[in-house]
């Protein structure tokens, strides 16, 4: 894994506070996993849990769930707010740090359902890290076991869009009040695709400003690495892996994935695997 690709992995997830501000509208993929989870039940695996967006929910509707992170700084705020839990609730949580290419489980740890939300497979570069996960995953699933995961994939146009402007030109600039540091800041995005590794690299720029807009004092950049899957990828690791596709779809609304696919669709792409 080249530089880039790890620190992509690593940077967007060092400020949990930002993090869940610039995140705090998405929901959808919270419901759907939720619905997911009750139909197949649990115990729950919860794969990149970050700061308990998604676990907390499922504790709320009785599940016991493992959650599994590998940014110190995610896990901290994640057992901050289960630590504000009844007990009879928190009793139901463990975090483990752990990276998801080598999963720190137990070789008898069983769950009837494991999820990979908000994109995090992509960051698995790697064929052989890709196919570790989904083998492990395999591993601890009880038999008939449910797997979810979503993939993002970027409008074709847009991606042509801001790919071909070059790596130098800045996007979706917004003026923000930085909820860690206190201080107001203008948020940009550039973009740069890797053909050969089909990586896309998305560098976010924090400039401090004042008032008016006007910078003070230097900027600060983070990168965040998505590797870019096809539906036919994905279903072939699937198979190598000994899990079954049992449905795809192309957003969280339960749409067909052949229908978001083109210009202007949705950019979730949403898997449902079980234990062979």
């Amino acid at each position: 894994m080249r530089e880039d690709e790890a620190a992509g992995a690593l940077e967007p997830f060092e400020d949990a506070a930002l993090y869940d501000w610039e995140y705090r509208r998405r929901r959808d993929d919270v419901r759907f996993y939720r619905m997911l989870a009750d139909e197949r039940g649990g115990p729950v695996l919860d794969l990149g849990c970050g700061t308990g967006r998604l676990m907390l929910p499922l504790l709320g509707d009785g599940h016991v769930v493992v959650g599994v992170d590998h940014a110190p700084a995610m896990l901290a705020r994640a057992a901050a707010r289960l630590g504000r839990l009844p007990p009879s609730r928190r009793g139901r949580a463990l975090l483990v740090r752990g990276d998801l290419a080598r999963l720190p489980l137990a070789a008898s740890a069983r769950f009837a359902f494991a999820v990979v939300a908000f994109h995090g497979i992509q960051h698995l570069v790697d064929d052989d890290a890709l196919l570790a996960l989904l083998t492990r995953v395999r591993d601890a699933l009880i038999p008939g076991g449910w797997l979810a995961f979503d993939v993002f994939a970027p409008d074709p146009a847009f991606l042509a869009r801001v790919v071909g402007a070059g790596p130098e030109r800045r996007w979706h600039r917004t003026l923000f009040r930085n909820p860690t540091l206190g201080r107001r800041e203008a948020y940009t995005a550039t973009y740069a695709l890797d053909a050969r590794r089909r990586t896309l690299l998305t560098t976010f720029h924090y400039q401090p400003v004042d008032a008016l807009g006007r910078r003070r004092g230097p900027e600060r950049q983070v990168r965040l690495c998505h590797r870019q899957l096809a539906p036919t990828e994905v279903a072939d690791f699937l198979t190598r892996s000994g899990l079954a596709l049992l449905q795809s779809w192309g957003d969280f609304r339960g749409a067909p994935l052949d229908a978001g696919t083109g210009p202007g669709s949705s950019e979730q792409h949403v898997y449902l695997a079980r234990r062979v």
